[in-house]
């Protein structure tokens, strides 16, 4: 059985981010198409379904939230990527983060994306350096459009309490989790794990919100290539 997977990318981010993934998946015969939210010369895009092959969604960061629903609903697996449902967590912890996340609108209503860019890779990047990270998208790149939706998606950041509505918890789940994670709160982290009890985890040791490991992709694709098999167990 075949596989086709519908992937989506994070905040700041677009298609291109899927690259290697792209390569890694055509290698085993499988099609990955990616959705595209529309920050930077890109338009904003939702590939559907095609014909035939196992359908799963792979999700960066905040792209679960960014997701189709329709599409997330029709998902038979899904593989979540330094994800999380509800970012901000209650307490003190959520009181600083809703903050930060006040400081970045300005920089952005301010038209200072230069500046939010830089402050926002490094803390993906750590505990690496931001030069470990691949080329993200240039903040000249940035449409006035952009610049709304990258401020409509830090407001829904706030809002966020839960996985969608339309998540298909009944289906195998990989949640990939950094250790070393300087965007997505420990607590948020914790609860995403507490919403998916029969998730399969994967814990990164070392590594920092950009997932930059070198044996993940073949460690996410050793996974798929077993759902097959686990579909047909769960008949």
């Amino acid at each position: 059985m075949t596989l086709q997977l519908l992937a989506m990318h994070g905040w700041s981010s677009q298609a291109d981010h899927w690259q290697p993934w792209i390569e890694a998946f055509a290698a085993k015969g499988w099609c990955c198409r990616c959705g595209e939210r529309g920050y930077g010369q890109q338009p904003p895009a939702m590939p559907g379904w095609g014909q035939g092959g196992l359908r799963v969604v792979i999700a960066s960061s905040m792209g679960i939230h960014l997701m189709d629903e329709a599409m997330l609903a029709a998902a038979e697996a899904v593989v979540l990527l330094a994800s999380f449902g509800r970012f901000v967590p209650q307490g003190l912890p959520g009181t600083r983060l809703r903050l930060q996340l006040a400081t970045m609108d300005q920089l952005l209503k301010r038209d200072r994306l230069a500046e939010l860019f830089a402050r926002f890779r490094m803390e993906v990047a750590a505990p690496l350096p931001v030069e470990a990270l691949p080329e993200g998208l240039p903040a000249a790149a940035v449409s006035a459009d952009g610049i709304q939706r990258l401020r409509q998606d830090l407001a829904k950041l706030g809002q966020l309490q839960d996985l969608p509505s339309t998540f298909p918890r009944q289906v195998p789940v990989l949640n990939v989790e950094a250790a070393e994670d300087h965007i997505v709160h420990p607590r948020a982290r914790q609860a995403l794990r507490q919403a998916l009890p029969t998730a399969d985890h994967l814990l990164l040791s070392g590594s920092g919100h950009a997932l930059l490991d070198e044996g993940l992709i073949p460690r996410v694709t050793a996974w798929l290539e077993q759902l097959p098999e686990r579909r047909v167990s769960l008949r």
